[in-house]
């Protein structure tokens, strides 16, 4: 088997650091949508989040409503 050089060992670190960056990307969004659901439920609008978040009012209230918030 051929000896690893440097270049393999930093393309290895940079696919990790990608699947890491990746995988926060996923757990922030959901998180953020969590707050819009519990946003909802307090009595704020979809369009009022979407004001506020990179998010149209359209994704909101569909992921919103994923987590049982009726909008």
């Amino acid at each position: 088997m051929a000896e690893e050089t440097r270049e393999d060992a930093e393309l290895a670190l940079a696919v990790a650091r990608y699947k890491d960056a990746l995988e926060q990307k996923e757990a922030a969004r959901a998180a953020l949508f969590d707050a819009a659901a519990a946003a909802v439920r307090a009595g704020r609008t979809p369009e009022e989040l979407a004001a506020e978040t990179p998010f149209s009012a359209a994704d909101i209230r569909r992921q919103v409503r994923e987590r049982g918030v009726g909008t």
